[in-house]
Protein backbone atom coordinates (compact mmCIF):
# COMPACT_ATOMS: atom_id res chain seq x y z
CA UNK A 1 0.00 0.00 0.00
CA UNK A 2 1.37 3.34 1.09
CA UNK A 3 4.78 1.87 2.03
CA UNK A 4 5.20 0.45 -1.48
CA UNK A 5 4.16 3.72 -3.11
CA UNK A 6 6.57 5.63 -0.87
CA UNK A 7 9.38 3.23 -1.78
CA UNK A 8 8.83 4.01 -5.46
CA UNK A 9 8.28 7.73 -4.84
CA UNK A 10 4.64 7.76 -5.94
CA UNK A 11 2.93 8.17 -2.57
CA UNK A 12 0.84 11.25 -1.81
CA UNK A 13 3.30 12.11 0.96
CA UNK A 14 6.12 12.17 -1.63
CA UNK A 15 4.57 15.02 -3.62
CA UNK A 16 6.65 18.19 -3.29
CA UNK A 17 4.92 21.48 -4.07
CA UNK A 18 8.14 23.39 -4.74
CA UNK A 19 9.78 20.67 -6.89
CA UNK A 20 7.00 18.45 -8.25
CA UNK A 21 9.41 16.66 -10.60
CA UNK A 22 11.28 15.10 -7.63
CA UNK A 23 10.05 12.99 -4.70
CA UNK A 24 9.84 14.93 -1.45
CA UNK A 25 12.33 12.62 0.29
CA UNK A 26 15.09 13.49 -2.17
CA UNK A 27 14.47 17.22 -1.87
CA UNK A 28 14.33 17.07 1.94
CA UNK A 29 17.52 14.99 2.15
CA UNK A 30 19.45 17.66 0.23
CA UNK A 31 18.06 20.34 2.57
CA UNK A 32 18.32 18.58 5.93
CA UNK A 33 21.97 17.45 5.72
CA UNK A 34 23.45 21.00 5.60
CA UNK A 35 20.71 22.12 7.99
CA UNK A 36 21.99 19.53 10.50
CA UNK A 37 25.49 21.03 10.44
CA UNK A 38 24.04 24.54 10.68
CA UNK A 39 22.27 23.54 13.88
CA UNK A 40 25.48 22.10 15.28
CA UNK A 41 27.22 25.42 14.66
CA UNK A 42 24.18 27.27 16.05
CA UNK A 43 24.29 25.22 19.24
CA UNK A 44 28.02 25.84 19.71
CA UNK A 45 27.55 29.57 19.21
CA UNK A 46 24.61 29.86 21.60
CA UNK A 47 26.27 27.67 24.23
CA UNK A 48 29.51 29.67 24.06
CA UNK A 49 27.72 32.96 24.66
CA UNK A 50 25.35 31.53 27.27
CA UNK A 51 28.10 30.17 29.53
CA UNK A 52 30.13 33.39 29.21
CA UNK A 53 27.38 35.91 29.92
CA UNK A 54 26.39 37.39 33.28
CA UNK A 55 23.19 38.89 34.65
CA UNK A 56 25.27 41.26 36.80
CA UNK A 57 25.47 44.72 35.27
CA UNK A 58 28.88 46.25 35.69
CA UNK A 59 28.87 50.01 35.95
CA UNK A 60 32.63 50.21 36.18
CA UNK A 61 34.56 50.31 32.90
CA UNK A 62 36.48 47.14 32.08
CA UNK A 63 39.99 46.97 33.41
CA UNK A 64 42.93 46.43 31.09
CA UNK A 65 43.79 42.81 30.26
CA UNK A 66 40.33 41.64 31.41
CA UNK A 67 37.54 40.10 29.42
CA UNK A 68 34.39 42.18 28.95
CA UNK A 69 31.33 40.63 30.54
CA UNK A 70 28.18 41.03 28.48
CA UNK A 71 24.60 40.53 29.76
CA UNK A 72 22.64 37.35 29.15
CA UNK A 73 20.08 37.49 26.36
CA UNK A 74 17.14 35.30 25.36
CA UNK A 75 18.69 34.95 21.92
CA UNK A 76 21.38 32.66 23.33
CA UNK A 77 18.78 30.43 24.91
CA UNK A 78 16.77 30.40 21.68
CA UNK A 79 19.80 29.24 19.71
CA UNK A 80 20.47 26.43 22.18
CA UNK A 81 16.88 25.21 22.50
CA UNK A 82 16.08 25.41 18.80
CA UNK A 83 19.27 23.61 17.77
CA UNK A 84 18.85 20.87 20.39
CA UNK A 85 15.32 20.10 19.21
CA UNK A 86 16.37 20.02 15.57
CA UNK A 87 19.44 17.88 16.23
CA UNK A 88 17.39 15.30 18.13
CA UNK A 89 14.83 14.94 15.35
CA UNK A 90 17.21 15.38 12.40
CA UNK A 91 19.39 12.51 13.65
CA UNK A 92 16.35 10.26 13.10
CA UNK A 93 14.80 12.03 10.11
CA UNK A 94 17.90 12.07 7.91
CA UNK A 95 18.43 8.25 8.02
CA UNK A 96 14.71 7.79 7.26
CA UNK A 97 14.96 10.13 4.27
CA UNK A 98 18.12 8.39 3.11
CA UNK A 99 16.35 5.02 3.32
CA UNK A 100 13.44 6.32 1.24
CA UNK A 101 15.78 7.79 -1.36
CA UNK A 102 17.82 4.60 -1.53
CA UNK A 103 14.70 2.47 -2.02
CA UNK A 104 13.45 4.82 -4.71
CA UNK A 105 16.71 4.29 -6.61
CA UNK A 106 17.47 0.64 -5.74
CA UNK A 107 14.23 -1.05 -4.73
CA UNK A 108 15.48 -4.59 -4.14
CA UNK A 109 14.94 -6.52 -0.90
CA UNK A 110 18.34 -8.19 -1.29
CA UNK A 111 19.91 -4.80 -0.54
CA UNK A 112 20.56 -4.49 3.24
CA UNK A 113 19.55 -0.80 3.33
CA UNK A 114 16.28 -1.53 1.54
CA UNK A 115 15.63 -4.52 3.79
CA UNK A 116 16.35 -2.56 6.97
CA UNK A 117 14.16 0.35 5.85
CA UNK A 118 11.30 -2.02 5.05
CA UNK A 119 11.57 -3.68 8.46
CA UNK A 120 11.55 -0.28 10.17
CA UNK A 121 8.44 0.70 8.20
CA UNK A 122 6.66 -2.48 9.27
CA UNK A 123 7.62 -1.92 12.92
CA UNK A 124 6.37 1.68 12.75
CA UNK A 125 3.15 0.52 11.11
CA UNK A 126 2.52 -2.12 13.82
CA UNK A 127 3.65 -0.17 16.91
CA UNK A 128 2.90 3.48 16.10
CA UNK A 129 -0.29 3.40 14.04
CA UNK A 130 -3.72 2.72 15.51
CA UNK A 131 -6.33 3.17 12.82
CA UNK A 132 -6.02 6.75 11.60
CA UNK A 133 -3.90 7.77 14.57
CA UNK A 134 -0.16 7.86 13.87
CA UNK A 135 1.93 8.52 16.97
CA UNK A 136 5.06 9.34 14.97
CA UNK A 137 3.21 12.02 13.01
CA UNK A 138 1.70 13.47 16.19
CA UNK A 139 5.17 13.82 17.74
CA UNK A 140 6.70 15.20 14.55
CA UNK A 141 4.07 17.84 13.84
CA UNK A 142 3.96 18.84 17.52
CA UNK A 143 7.69 19.42 17.18
CA UNK A 144 7.07 21.61 14.11
CA UNK A 145 4.46 23.65 16.00
CA UNK A 146 6.91 24.15 18.88
CA UNK A 147 9.49 25.48 16.42
CA UNK A 148 7.00 27.96 15.00
CA UNK A 149 6.23 29.17 18.52
CA UNK A 150 9.96 29.44 19.27
CA UNK A 151 10.41 31.42 16.05
CA UNK A 152 7.74 33.88 17.20
CA UNK A 153 9.48 34.40 20.55
CA UNK A 154 12.82 34.74 18.78
CA UNK A 155 11.38 37.33 16.42
CA UNK A 156 10.00 39.32 19.36
CA UNK A 157 13.44 39.31 21.01
CA UNK A 158 15.18 40.16 17.75
CA UNK A 159 12.95 43.18 17.15
CA UNK A 160 13.80 44.61 20.60
CA UNK A 161 17.26 43.26 21.33
CA UNK A 162 20.08 45.33 22.77
CA UNK A 163 22.54 46.94 20.37
CA UNK A 164 25.38 45.38 22.34
CA UNK A 165 24.47 41.93 20.99
CA UNK A 166 27.14 40.52 18.72
CA UNK A 167 26.42 40.84 15.01
CA UNK A 168 27.26 37.14 14.60
CA UNK A 169 24.56 36.20 17.11
CA UNK A 170 22.08 38.64 15.54
CA UNK A 171 22.58 37.25 12.03
CA UNK A 172 22.52 33.64 13.25
CA UNK A 173 19.22 34.19 15.07
CA UNK A 174 17.78 35.89 11.98
CA UNK A 175 18.84 33.03 9.71
CA UNK A 176 17.59 30.47 12.23
CA UNK A 177 14.19 32.17 12.39
CA UNK A 178 13.86 32.03 8.63
CA UNK A 179 14.88 28.37 8.39
CA UNK A 180 12.68 27.33 11.33
CA UNK A 181 9.65 28.95 9.73
CA UNK A 182 10.54 27.56 6.31
CA UNK A 183 11.07 23.93 7.32
CA UNK A 184 8.53 23.60 10.11
CA UNK A 185 5.97 25.67 8.24
CA UNK A 186 6.42 23.70 5.01
CA UNK A 187 5.98 20.41 6.86
CA UNK A 188 2.69 21.57 8.38
CA UNK A 189 1.58 23.05 5.04
CA UNK A 190 2.27 19.79 3.17
CA UNK A 191 0.46 17.79 5.86
CA UNK A 192 -2.63 20.01 5.73
CA UNK A 193 -2.55 19.87 1.94
CA UNK A 194 -2.28 16.08 1.99
CA UNK A 195 -5.14 15.81 4.49
CA UNK A 196 -7.40 18.01 2.35
CA UNK A 197 -6.51 16.05 -0.80
CA UNK A 198 -7.28 12.73 0.85
CA UNK A 199 -10.55 14.03 2.26
CA UNK A 200 -11.57 15.33 -1.17
CA UNK A 201 -10.72 11.96 -2.73
CA UNK A 202 -12.75 10.12 -0.08
CA UNK A 203 -15.71 12.43 -0.61
CA UNK A 204 -15.53 11.94 -4.37
CA UNK A 205 -15.38 8.15 -4.04
CA UNK A 206 -18.34 8.20 -1.65
CA UNK A 207 -20.43 10.27 -4.05
CA UNK A 208 -19.57 7.92 -6.92
CA UNK A 209 -20.60 4.88 -4.91
CA UNK A 210 -23.87 6.52 -3.86
CA UNK A 211 -24.65 7.42 -7.49
CA UNK A 212 -24.04 3.82 -8.55
CA UNK A 213 -26.43 2.57 -5.86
Amino acid sequence: GDMTMTAFGYSDSEVCVCFPCLPASQVLLVITVPFFFFNMAKFCLGFTYEVSCSNTIQNNPPQPNTTNIYPCEYGYEYLILSSMLWLCFLSLWIPALFGNCWRQCFCCLCDPIVLFGTIVDFVKRCCCEFGRINLCEIVWYSHCVVHLLLAVTGLVWLSDCDQTVSMTVWLTVLLSLGLDCLLAGSEIFHRVRLHLARRATGTQEGSEQSSLV
